[in-house]
């Protein structure tokens, strides 16, 4: 036929080409004789700079001896690859690009042989293993494998607070039991579940995250348990719930406390019997998964109040871990500074040094309605107008820099929490018992840890009546 298009016939060399991983042929005197298009990627060397020149210029770290082409050819007859038998596999060096970057490798290699069996070369292909290398390094984070007196996983903080919270982690991370986390908004509660995962026997299986909040009651049980094909209007397909796709895993639930007392039924029969029945189907389905779930909300008043299940509060309050606010530690607000400063850096390429002194006061001043997320914004704000090395007052956002402002923010929050509760940290009779009794009954050392004034202590106290003869 006249249109007929020409078949492609792709020669070797097109194949060599195309190859993602790295290629790279040496002759006998070690010049290099192929270099295709991925290690031209790979080291930032293109063909035209190497062809024929010695390829001392990487300089290949551990495999450099091994892969000697010159030795090897002299000792074929007796021992090919010097003590590789005339190859060498999965062999993780590194070399260096152009540039002066150290690339890590993963390197493969093979005697090249002509018809008499003599060696005329070598043949190796070249992985970057950047890329897998970072991805290793954050993965290790996330486990918190590598838990410093800095942090766990992607919490930050050396407090006193914070290493209880640490402990908290390990403890609940040895067993299977409903955990609740419980703390203000931006304290870092995700984090806290997401450390327990990572360091427990289910690091492997998936995590799986829902903000309960967000969806109306109908769309929260589709997305827990999934739906079949003509549940309800718009149902086109079957649908896999959370749980199915958790199942192994851990699932974590946030802002609990907003669900409706249906949706707390049907949970509190998946965590008793792990059953739980898809929207529209019949068929009950087992799941195996590890249950995390968190507020911001005082459930024990919700209780009270009839709003919130007692038998569904008692089922997920089985281990239940405090996340601090920001006021109440706020000696991890410079290991925090460093640690977002570094994440922005990277992100932004900005060599941003530090804070200047006046930020600092301005910092440690502040009580931080917004917590960790709230600072963490803060710095990123300050990263978009900052010209200079050091993060000034001019420019951090408004609400911050403004003393006016700020000033009648923590009152504002001071004044809350000694009218009404004593926030998360101990906001019932029983809790602040607790905190007296871990303080000795020690009333400033109770303020200090709860963040407020010692005067608001002796009125919580009044208004609960503890007194003396609580003491222990």
């Amino acid at each position: 036929m006249a249109n007929e298009s020409k078949l492609w016939s792709p020669t070797l060399s097109d194949v060599l080409q195309m190859m993602p991983s790295g290629l790279v042929a040496l002759d006998s005197e070690n010049h290099v004789r192929l270099w295709n298009n991925a290690m031209e990627k790979i080291t930032g060397y293109s063909a035209g700079e190497v062809m024929g020149k010695p390829c001392a210029f990487l300089n290949c770290a551990k495999c450099a001896k091994s892969l000697d082409v010159k030795s090897k050819i002299d000792t074929i007859g007796v021992s090919p690859v010097g003590d590789c038998g005339g190859l060498v596999e999965n062999m993780e060096c590194s070399i260096y690009s152009k540039s002066g970057e150290l690339i890590p490798i993963l390197k493969n290699a093979r005697v090249l042989l002509d018809e008499y069996d003599k060696a005329i070369g070598v043949v190796e292909t070249i992985t970057d293993l950047r890329y897998r290398k970072s991805l290793e390094k954050e993965i290790e984070a996330w486990r918190g494998t590598v838990s410093t007196s800095a942090g766990m996983g992607l919490l930050v903080g050396n407090s006193y607070k914070m290493r209880d919270v640490y402990d908290r982690i390990r403890l609940a991370a040895q067993s299977d039991a409903t955990v609740l986390v419980h703390g203000d908004t931006g304290t870092g509660k995700e984090l806290a579940a997401n450390a327990i995962h990572m360091n427990s026997s289910r690091r492997d299986k998936p995590f799986v995250t829902l903000n309960c909040s967000a969806l109306s009651e109908s769309l929260l049980e589709s997305e827990l348990f999934g739906h079949v094909k003509g549940a309800f209007t718009g149902a086109v397909s079957d649908k896999v719930g959370r749980f199915e796709a958790a199942n192994g895993g851990t699932i974590f639930m946030d802002e609990i406390g907003d669900i409706s007392p249906l949706i707390q039924l049907k949970l509190l029969r998946v965590i008793q019997e792990r059953v739980y029945e898809r929207v529209g189907d019949m068929k009950p389905q087992q799941t195996d998964v590890r249950v995390i779930v968190a507020t911001h909300r005082n459930l024990r008043e919700l209780v009270s109040e009839g709003k919130f299940r007692e038998d569904f509060y008692y089922r997920i309050k089985v281990f239940d871990i405090m996340m601090p606010s920001l006021m109440e530690r706020k000696e991890d607000i410079p290991i925090l500074c460093n640690a977002f400063m570094e994440r922005f850096r990277r992100a932004t390429g900005k060599n941003i040094k530090g804070v200047s002194e006046a930020v600092s006061h301005v910092f440690m001043d502040h009580c931080w309605p917004g917590n960790v997320r709230e600072l963490e914004n803060a710095i990123e704000h300050a990263f978009v107008t900052c010209q200079g090395d050091l993060i000034e007052v001019k420019d951090l956002p408004r609400e911050i820099r403004q003393f006016e402002i700020r000033q009648a923010e923590c009152n504002n929050r001071i004044k809350g929490m000694g009218s009404g509760s004593l926030g998360c940290s101990a906001a019932s009779k029983e809790e602040l018992i607790a905190v007296l009794d871990e303080c000795g009954w020690n009333k400033a050392e109770v303020a200090r840890r709860l963040g407020v004034e010692r005067s608001t202590i002796w009125r919580r106290m009044k208004k609960w009546g503890i007194g003396l003869n609580d003491e222990r």
